[in-house]
């Protein structure tokens, strides 16, 4: 990542075996782990960050890429695997960084990470990204700005408190790519743009606040992170359809959607090493509480307020008809609260240096209510989940591990 200064999500599972990134409409985050796409699989630091929206990797000190079936460590979803950002925490080293990143299409990218120690017991950190870039596709750009301070505290020698805030607010055209024409990319310019680009915007506005703390009681390790996450995301965009067998017109449609979450956890988790002769346990216990309201709201554009589709030029197909965005009888217009309560035990056995022994499991509690806004619909659904774990890892030399696992 700091090698090649690499800004996003895309840009980093390319180098990660088994997981690729999809194009997710061009307003969002997607990646494909073992086959599963999800843009919802999402974390950062350890808790949920599941809203579709551009994260950045200014303020990271490393990402992780699970792959496997997570349900132990991370609950729902997961099928395929995880993405979680690790952040950079208040530290005692001072850092002063900056970077400037200059490309084509007018791309001007700057970041600054600065650390600053105040005696040993007191720390802050502040992260900044700003960028601003065109692209290779005609009208097409992007401009984002984020800044991510941090306090770390140490009343004393076994104690760590660290309180996180970040804002992100990102700007850009919603584009949803070419057409295609008897089952391939149709044959105009890569930079050809479909609609109005005057009317096609992505918005995300994300606050983030955390508070951590860790502290060591002899060989028991306590942590519990309390985060709060406010999102406000939409976009709006023109989808291009399928062109004519003259290959003279193509179909265009439009629509907007928006989407407003607000996500409260708490995770608690506890570390305990014990020995029972020559073999090494190390105890793992943990327990999670949430509470996610979230607002979703879509309109389908009518040219001139009459149709929902209308034919463009195959080789010009940008117009300025005007659109009126209104609820159709099928747009989502709904509010949905989830409640949620989880805990979890583990136990990673250490039989030998060349053996170990891991076997857990999870219970899991769902209550999702479902309120439909525009029909009046009033839906609930409890759910609740046990998800074991059972593995094996052989190390038959030191720098190499074999390994099964169940879940």
């Amino acid at each position: 990542v700091r090698d090649q200064m690499l800004a996003s999500i895309s840009d980093v599972v390319r180098y990660v075996p088994g997981v690729s990134s999809h194009q997710g409409e061009n307003n969002r985050d997607e990646v494909i782990i073992r086959g599963n796409r999800s843009n919802a699989d999402f974390f950062r630091d350890g808790v949920r960050d599941d809203v579709q929206y551009y994260r950045d990797l200014y303020n990271l000190s490393s990402v992780e890429a699970v792959k496997g079936p997570n349900a132990l460590a991370f609950g729902r979803g997961g099928g395929g695997g995880v993405i979680n950002r690790v952040t950079k925490e208040a530290g005692f080293s001072p850092i002063s960084e900056f970077t400037a990143q200059l490309g084509s299409y007018r791309n001007r990218r700057f970041t600054g990470d600065l650390d600053q120690p105040f005696g040993r017991r007191f720390a802050v950190r502040l992260n900044g990204v700003y960028e601003n870039s065109g692209s290779f596709r005609s009208f097409v750009g992007l401009e984002r700005a984020g800044i991510n301070p941090t306090f770390t505290f140490l009343p004393d020698d076994k104690t760590r408190i660290t309180f996180s805030y970040e804002f992100l607010r990102d700007r850009r055209t919603a584009d949803r790519g070419l057409t295609s024409f008897q089952g391939r990319p149709a044959d105009v310019p890569i930079s050809t743009f479909y609609g109005d680009p005057a009317n096609s915007k992505v918005r995300a506005d994300v606050n983030i606040l955390s508070l951590s703390f860790e502290r060591v009681f002899g060989r028991l390790i306590v942590r519990n992170r309390l985060n709060y996450g406010d999102y406000d995301r939409g976009y709006q965009n023109y989808v291009p359809g399928a062109a004519n067998s003259a290959r003279t017109l193509v179909a265009l449609s439009a629509y907007n959607n928006a989407t407003r979450r607000r996500n409260l956890f708490n995770q608690t988790d506890l570390n305990y090493t014990l020995a029972t002769g020559s073999v090494t346990h190390t105890l793992a216990f943990g327990t999670e509480f949430g509470r996610q309201l979230t607002r979703n709201f879509r309109n389908t554009g009518y040219f001139n307020d009459v149709s929902t589709s209308i034919q463009v030029p195959f080789d010009s197909p940008q117009t300025s008809v005007p659109v009126v965005f209104r609820q159709s009888a099928t747009d989502a217009d709904n509010r949905l609260r989830l409640n949620l309560g989880a805990a979890y035990v583990q136990d990673q056995i250490a039989i030998s240096r060349y053996l170990q022994v891991i076997a857990g499991v999870r219970f899991d509690y769902f209550d999702l209510n479902y309120f439909n806004n525009r029909t009046g619909d009033a839906l609930r659904r409890i759910d609740r989940v046990v998800s074991p774990r059972f593995g094996v890892v052989v190390r038959p030399v030191t720098d190499v591990s074999l390994y099964a696992s169940y879940s």
